[in-house]
């Protein structure tokens, strides 16, 4: 379980079992759902497959790029998508950060959030 520091933003996340996780985020804001999204990391052919399925919209995959990875960060890619179309997640010395944007680096969102009860 991870957090942002005003709380506002949550996302959570199960144990590895068979290889997947499941997980899911949500945006509070005035202490109401104003976002969510379930997902799912399943491990296909030794990479790395994120899907993503925002307010319950259909599901899209991103593929792990291991091109290039600093230490402690895994980077998801769909370059079919609209936006995002990278998703990268790092460990920090406080917790977790993650930046979503186009493939090219344009339009980042970033994220970050300390360990939490889940």
């Amino acid at each position: 379980c991870w957090q942002s520091a005003d709380a506002a933003n949550r996302e959570t996340w199960s144990v590895p079992a068979g290889d997947v996780m499941f997980g899911y985020a949500t945006t509070l804001n005035a202490g109401k759902l104003a976002f969510f999204e379930q997902s799912r990391i399943d491990l296909r052919q030794a990479r790395a497959v994120y899907t993503a399925s925002p307010e319950g919209q259909r599901p899209v995959e991103f593929v792990e790029n291991p091109t290039g990875a600093a230490p402690a960060t895994v980077t998801f890619e769909n370059s079919t998508h609209d936006y995002p179309q990278r998703i990268a997640y790092r460990q920090t010395k406080t917790g977790l950060a993650a930046t979503i944007s186009k493939l090219d680096g344009t339009r980042p969102t970033e994220y970050a959030w300390t360990r939490c009860e889940s």
